[in-house]
């Protein structure tokens, strides 16, 4: 147990983690936005077609999630991982060769397989699976890498873009899966738990330290469906952001460069976010820290809604910090609440709501956008959801203490 705590060996499945999200995530998700504009320009349509491919991508792969996360569950995270990086290298290099918007829907229905698989329930469960103490602070680390990734990948694609043009771009950064791949297959090794998951929900389970649930016991408890009503609502605020900022800064009078400069800042203090979010959670309630976090979005959407340039930067930090804590959080009360061990079937189901979230808070955004002219109402209806993502924060609890008063 000693050697499977080891500082060493803690650091190295976290920091894993984090490369795979850094490519799978900002590849697909947060970097692929700095090829916006100029896909734009030379193809001659609007936000809502070309950000219909979010919705298409996110949504498809929240359907799939809880058939990959049975597949998880069964057979391990690692070769679905491999086979979604290799997935993704594949469909950047066709991105290059786009002309009209049903390859990009294409491609991105297939990106949403590769996400499914080498995604954040995958890494998740990979991290929470190897590691049984400071767990929370491992969490954090790995999952830092869906920011990190917009930070490095912006800066990255940018001197492509600049240099090459966004089609030249595309099929260099389709070389990155594949050496990600490799380091995957040579240092993650898999485990196998000896025992099921107990009926007896009161005591910690040996081999993994946490209260395991059984999947069909969690599904009737009060706290799975308020994680899976409020993570839809974050991820539409938060993936209604991230997909449209390039373009709403653009919109306030923002450089090419200065926006993918601003992009990566705001994915910095949502990386430094996570990280501090995962250590204070293995010292305080997480449950409070929950329901701060959401807040400081719902201030930060509150500020764009308003559409004055002056609180562009205040709006950019409420939202980081809130967004950035939140997901560690969120995803560290999954696995404290129920375990890991049917973490793949309920995590894929929780994934679910949130991906559908997701998708329509990138495409819906930029819809709205299109419909009135600004970005303004679009962030009027995110305040909406997210209070009512506060309202529904109270009813997450530790299973625990639910059974009990219950009884």
């Amino acid at each position: 147990m000693a050697n499977k705590n080891s500082f060493v060996k803690v650091l190295g499945v976290a920091i894993l983690g984090t490369i795979l999200l850094i490519v799978s995530n900002g590849l697909t998700i947060s970097g692929i936005t700095i090829f916006d504009e100029a896909i734009l320009t030379d193809l001659d349509w609007t936000k809502s077609e070309l950000k219909f491919r979010d919705f298409i991508n996110l949504v498809s792969s929240a359907l799939l999630a809880p058939f990959v996360g049975a597949v998880i569950d069964k057979y391990g995270a690692k070769r679905l991982m491999i086979i979604g990086l290799l997935v993704i290298s594949a469909m950047l290099y066709l991105y290059s060769k786009i002309a009209f918007t049903w390859h990009v829907y294409l491609i991105h229905f297939i990106f949403a397989f590769a996400l499914s698989g080498a995604g954040a329930l995958a890494v998740l469960i990979m991290v929470s699976k190897r590691v049984t103490e400071k767990r929370g602070i491992a969490i954090g680390i790995a999952l830092a890498g869906t920011s990190a990734g917009g930070i490095i990948i912006p800066q990255i694609g940018i001197p492509l873009l600049n240099n090459f043009g966004w089609r030249t771009a595309f099929q260099y950064e389709a070389l990155l899966p594949l050496l990600v791949a490799l380091l995957l297959f040579i240092f993650i090794k898999p485990v196998k738990f000896k025992e099921k998951t107990s009926t007896d929900t009161s005591e910690k389970d040996k081999e993994t330290g946490l209260f395991e649930i059984q999947f069909k016991k969690a599904l009737k408890t009060r706290v799975f469906w308020a994680i899976c009503i409020v993570g839809a609502c974050c991820f539409y605020s938060i993936m209604g952001l991230i997909t449209n900022l390039f373009l709403y800064l653009r919109e306030q009078d923002f450089s090419v460069v200065s926006a993918g400069n601003t992009l990566s800042v705001f994915f910095m203090i949502i990386l430094g976010s996570k990280l501090v979010s995962g250590t204070i959670a293995e010292y305080i309630n997480e449950h409070k820290l929950f329901k701060i976090q959401v807040s400081l979005m719902a201030l930060g959407a509150l500020c764009i809604a308003l559409d004055s340039p002056v609180l562009v930067w205040p709006a950019l930090i409420l939202y980081a910090l809130g967004w950035g804590g939140l997901y560690t959080i969120i995803n560290y009360i999954i696995i404290t609440t129920f375990g890991v061990k049917s973490a793949g079937k309920i995590g894929g189901i929780i994934a679910a709501f949130k991906g559908l979230g997701a998708g329509l808070g990138a495409w819906m955004t930029g819809l709205i956008s299109d419909q009135t002219g600004s970005y303004s109402m679009s962030f009027w209806v995110v305040v909406i959801i997210l209070c009512i993502a506060i309202s529904v924060s109270f009813f997450i609890k530790p299973i625990i203490s639910v059974q009990e008063t219950e009884k």
